[in-house]
């Protein structure tokens, strides 16, 4: 499935994606992000855990971990916003 990056944190490796039906995902980077906002990613939010994320927009692929998935906007990006 297909998503769009709507907020990323570079120093926690955490990105979040906004998919069709208008809920998130988090995701955790299994080293840098090269994600940027607005880069269209696609992949597989059924099953959390580890996954292959195509980047779309770059033509890359990145293993990630899915954290969480069908969550409302402001709880993903609270998820990975550091206080």
């Amino acid at each position: 499935m297909k998503g769009k990056i709507i907020s990323v944190n570079h120093r926690l490796g955490a990105l979040v994606a906004e998919i069709a039906d208008n809920t998130c995902v988090v995701l955790e980077s299994m080293g840098n992000v090269q994600a940027e906002i607005g880069d269209e990613i696609e992949g597989d939010w059924s099953t959390l855990g580890r996954t292959i994320i195509t980047n779309i927009t770059q033509g890359t692929q990145n293993n990630m971990v899915l954290q969480i998935a069908d969550v409302t906007r402001n709880e993903a990006i609270a998820r990975t916003t550091v206080v």
